[in-house]
């Protein structure tokens, strides 16, 4: 007993040390597995948001665009002023019909509808139409899966639109689906030969759908 007390004695300073070490050890252990333990809980929160974005968007309203010539042979009208002294003023006036067609699941509600004309050489010509004059288009109401609303659209430029030049035509949808998310759909059309009408498919930033 004695010896034991006189070797407790000798080395308490190394046990307070190793007690020390114990302790540290212990601390550095537990927020090591806090830590783990932080990291799968945010994996986990972060697989569960992916599959909830998955299952939003296999629900979702989905807004397709497309422009058709009306029925009427009022399609595209060139029109002449003049005023007192002023230069005469040339326009050119061109309708189309809107078709928005819900392919998702689940209604959507259509907001707002814009619509921008300009007439240009080319489609290499085309600006961004942030800026430009838009005509306001009446909205529809909420639009259940698989129906559509038609809207007409009367669109005017500045000049009389020639044989070798193009009247290009950009349309906005802003809507929102049942998840109360702001969607947006767009399309750009080229009127050619004043008769044709083209999507201006290989102009992806001009049909977008998000």
């Amino acid at each position: 007993m004695t010896n034991l007390l006189a070797w407790l004695t000798k080395y308490e300073a190394v046990a307070v040390w190793l007690e020390g070490i114990a302790l540290v050890a212990i601390f550095i252990w537990d927020r090591i597995d806090a830590h783990s333990s932080h990291k799968e809980t945010i994996n986990q929160i972060k697989l569960a948001q992916d599959q909830i974005t998955v299952a939003q968007n296999a629900e979702r309203a989905w807004v397709m665009t497309e422009l058709e010539w009306p029925k009427s042979d009022l399609k595209i009208v060139l029109t002449s002023s003049k005023q007192g002294q002023e230069p005469q003023t040339e326009q050119t006036t061109v309708t189309v019909m809107l078709h928005c067609n819900n392919e998702g699941r689940s209604p959507a509600f259509v907001d707002k509808i814009r619509a921008y004309g300009e007439i240009v050489d080319s489609v290499h010509d085309l600006s961004s139409p942030v800026g430009h004059q838009a005509q306001e288009v009446v909205p529809f109401g909420p639009l259940a899966p698989g129906k559509s609303g038609v809207r007409s659209i009367r669109l005017t430029g500045a000049g009389h639109l020639r044989d070798d030049q193009i009247f290009s035509i950009f349309v906005v949808v802003e809507y929102r689906d049942i998840f109360n998310r702001e969607r947006l759909t767009t399309c750009g059309y080229t009127v050619y030969d004043h008769n044709n009408l083209y999507r201006q498919d290989t102009i992806p930033e001009r049909n977008r759908f998000t």
